[in-house]
């Protein structure tokens, strides 16, 4: 007897068990197929495979096969979950490790981007130069350039162009980095560029000692531990900003009034904590905020166009401050790679648009970046748009560009030109502006 109810008792375990697992399998393949239920995402996710459409000719071929493997290694059920515990795991059990080298942890649960704590420490340098010498001459070399382009814009064109050095987090709060020894050997490249603008009377904006005062007397935190970008505070420097810009030509710029500065009712994870893409909140009471922003403008005010080339710090800009109040319109070159263009935030490569066309249609260009970022200068803009800006060839075709732009009419035949010969339409008016240019004198 106890022999047949052993059996009886291992017969409905194994029950048991088949229909668990047959359960958890249907679960995932659901969730895998349809995505029934949701789930934190993960941020920066390099997701390239597409998921893929069976036809008879690719099925036949063996590709199909192929990309599904592929695209089901990327969107499995519990993908996110699983990154997302093997991600905490190091975090509480080796040392704060992260996800990605770029993250640095300091003390007191705050976090960093490596490449500012290198800089703070005077590390940075020494990975994109071989010696001082070779830093000071590079960064004299962009400051030349970008005097003598500001030189042929303003003069020739009636375009202002200006620069900022953004604030970096371990310049201002030093106290939360980790230990490490400091490297004397090469200037820090954010502080001689400002001192070679300031030399040669350049218009720019050095917010690093600004922020610095500001965050040694204010009750507020001007970064956030688990965010290296600034917030609420860089509505002060955007404010700054303007009123310079306004400066230099008494454009009629309309005017930023700071009404006040009020707790957010944002409760989700701050920039540095969602790209670690833990499972748990990291614990940290400290409170956000936002500001209170209006634009003050009369008959005389003029809204102005600008462009801004730059890294990610630009962004606060479009999420706290009222761009359509204060600009007819604002382009974005992102570490001078990704274009957005307009209050639409039309996305284009750098590559597939005409540059000199965007720098003439501004009225403003705003160089900027945090100081760890100008170890790269202009990361290639100052030279690109000083060589077009001196070919009378590609400056006739930008303005001509412009031109068209301006006639919906002649746009809307752009425009279909573009679709029936399958190319973009800033493609399609860059060749009829070229056209236009080559058969002018003809």
């Amino acid at each position: 007897m106890q022999i047949t109810a052993f059996k009886k008792m291992n017969g409905l375990y194994k029950k048991i068990l088949c229909i668990v697992t047959t359960v958890l399998l249907s679960l995932l393949f659901v969730q895998t197929t349809w995505h029934p239920f949701t789930y934190l995402k993960l941020k920066n996710d390099p997701q390239k495979a597409h998921k893929p459409e069976l036809t008879f000719t690719n099925y036949c071929k063996g590709s199909f096969q192929s990309q599904v493997d592929e695209y089901l290694k990327e969107n499995y059920a519990t993908r996110a979950i699983c990154i997302r515990t093997v991600n905490q795991y190091n975090y509480w059990f080796d040392n704060k490790k992260t996800c990605t080298g770029f993250m640095l942890p300091g003390k007191d649960n705050w976090m960093y981007y490596r490449p500012g704590v290198l800089d703070y420490y005077g590390k940075e340098g020494p990975t994109h130069f071989k010696t001082d010498f070779e830093l000071r001459n590079y960064i004299d070399n962009q400051v030349d350039m970008l005097n003598e382009l500001r030189g042929i814009l303003r003069n020739d064109y009636g375009i202002e162009l200006l620069s900022f050095i953004a604030p970096d987090k371990p310049f201002i709060y030093p106290e939360h980095l980790p230990d490490m020894e400091r490297d004397t050997t090469m200037v820090n490249a954010g502080d001689y560029f400002a001192q070679r603008f300031a030399e040669t009377d350049f218009p720019n904006i050095d917010m690093k000692p600004w922020y610095k005062a500001i965050a040694d007397t204010s009750q507020r935190l001007l970064f956030m531990p688990m965010d290296s970008h600034w917030q609420y505070a860089s509505v002060f420097g955007f404010d700054s900003l303007f009123r310079l810009m306004n400066s230099l030509n008494d454009f009629g710029i309309p005017q930023m009034k700071i009404n006040g500065i009020k707790t957010s009712r944002y409760k989700g994870r701050q920039d540095d904590e969602a790209t670690l893409n833990l499972l748990f909140k990291i614990p940290n009471h400290t409170p956000l905020y936002t500001a209170d922003i209006s634009v003050i403008s009369d008959s005389t005010s003029r809204k102005p166009k600008v462009l801004f080339v730059g890294d990610s710090f630009i962004f606060a800009y479009e999420w706290l401050i009222p761009k359509k109040e204060l600009t007819s319109y604002y382009e974005n070159w992102f570490y001078y790679d990704n274009v957005y263009k307009g209050f639409n935030k039309a996305k284009y490569k750098l590559k597939d648009i005409n540059k000199l066309r965007s720098v003439l249609n501004a009225d403003f260009i705003v160089v900027y970046s945090v100081g760890y970022q100008w170890y790269h200068g202009t990361r290639g803009f100052v030279e690109d748009v000083l060589s077009a800006i001196k070919d009378p060839y590609q400056v006739e075709v930008a303005k001509t560009m412009n031109r068209i732009e301006s006639d919906e009419e002649w746009m809307q035949k752009i425009r279909e030109k573009a679709q029936d010969k399958g190319v973009s339409v800033e493609r399609m008016l860059e060749l009829d502006a070229q056209w236009v240019v080559e058969h002018k004198n003809k």
